[in-house]
């Protein structure tokens, strides 16, 4: 990787565009640039921001946090172009703003309910409720989980934008509402509905979920970036909604919106639609008939000269129902070094056969649980490459 020492520039000039610079002084500053042409380069030293700890602690799904920042950089190419700006994170927007907690305990931040003590929560107001869009009334819903930061500066460490994704749960804690026998809701004696004991989960429909985050929270979200940081000021901003799925599940959510903000408030939200559906299945058969059948008929012919100890798992990225990525995992056990290696090389000698819409692959092929080969094939190429490990 190439590392280039930025130029320092004139205190004066450190002194004017303070507020809208990184706060690594110029002398520390590297960038460094990409290993694949038009991905982005990234602005160096990384300090690690104090929102980690809030993103370990409602991370859902270890695959998410890769994910969002893998396709999050992908939807960011159409704004901020990665031939002339760099990207950084967790310059903005610290911990205590996505969650702190009072002296008599109650909730504040970014990730709590909207009150009257928190206006700039971006979960529903404490005390109403959410449509489920199957039919639920979802009262004091946590339906906003984490706001992930990615921070785009250019050669001179200025900033030129930043992208925040909001994350969204699948399956949201609510609470339900008494009822009168007439089916409305009960209401105490101060206008405010009462609640059954304890909570439920349940799910949302996309459709709702991506009104929520278009309609409310991504609108306070923008709001309180623009009131209450001077170095957002006008820059644009890059909103993303994402659907989280469950923490035990074997892929990761995907992103169902997305707005480009450049005035002082959020004006419209795109629709994304995004999924993983493993191979093979009947989902995949659905989406890909095509392609579910070349990669059933691989891992058939495998099977067919590897029958023994040998597992094979594979997943399609989805994009507007068009596939653009095959993962597959092989896992053998117990075998040799000649079974490995042989293995390995007619798993290349397969792989072209899946091409179904020029999508990217990626072959993991692992022994014993090391992984001992990697097979890649970029989108829109037919060049294989394997590195064995």
């Amino acid at each position: 990787m190439k590392i280039s020492k930025l130029f320092s520039l004139l205190l004066l000039g450190s002194l004017l565009l303070s507020g809208c610079r990184q706060d690594n002084t110029d002398e520390d500053r590297v960038t460094v640039e990409p290993l694949r042409e038009g991905d982005y380069g990234y602005s160096m030293p990384y300090v690690n921001s104090s929102t980690s700890v809030i993103h370990s602690k409602y991370g859902s799904n270890k695959l998410d946090k890769y994910f969002m920042g893998q396709q999050g950089l992908e939807l960011a190419k159409s704004y901020f172009d990665p031939n002339t700006t760099y990207a950084s994170e967790g310059n903005i927007l610290d911990a205590s703003e996505l969650e702190r907690f009072d002296s008599s305990l109650r909730g504040l931040g970014l990730l709590k309910y909207k009150t009257d003590y928190n206006p700039k929560g971006l979960n529903p107001e404490k005390g109403t409720y959410v449509e489920s869009g199957t039919g639920i009334d979802m009262y004091d819903a946590i339906i906003v989980s984490d706001v992930y930061e990615v921070d785009f500066v250019d050669q001179n460490g200025d900033y030129v934008g930043f992208q925040f994704t909001i994350v969204m749960n699948q399956n949201i804690t609510y609470s339900v509402a008494q009822t009168n026998e007439d089916g409305s809701a009960a209401i105490d004696e101060n206008g405010n509905v009462i609640l059954q004991s304890g909570t439920q989960t349940g799910q949302m429909s996309n459709e709702q979920l991506f009104n929520y985050g278009s309609l409310e929270a991504g609108q306070r979200l923008v709001n309180y970036l623009r009131n209450n940081h001077p170095e957002v000021g006008n820059l644009p901003i890059h909103v993303l909604l994402y659907k989280t799925v469950s923490s035990d599940s074997m892929t990761s959510g995907g992103f169902i919106g997305q707005s480009y903000v450049t005035t002082r408030s959020s004006t419209s939200y795109e629709r994304l639609t995004q999924e993983w559906a493993f191979a093979p299945s009947a989902r995949l058969s659905e989406l890909d008939s095509v392609l579910a059948n070349q990669i059933s008929t691989v891992k058939s012919t495998l099977f067919e000269n590897f029958p023994n100890e040998v597992g094979f798992y594979g997943r399609v990225f989805f994009i507007d129902n068009m596939a653009d990525e095959v993962e597959i995992e092989i896992n053998m056990r117990g075998k040799t070094y000649v079974e490995i290696q042989s293995l390995i090389q007619y798993m290349v000698t397969l792989a072209p056969d899946i091409n179904e819409n020029n999508c990217e692959l990626n072959v993991h092929i692992k022994s014993d649980g090391d992984t001992v080969a990697l097979i890649h094939r970029d989108k829109n190429s037919e060049t294989i490459t394997t590195s064995l490990i």
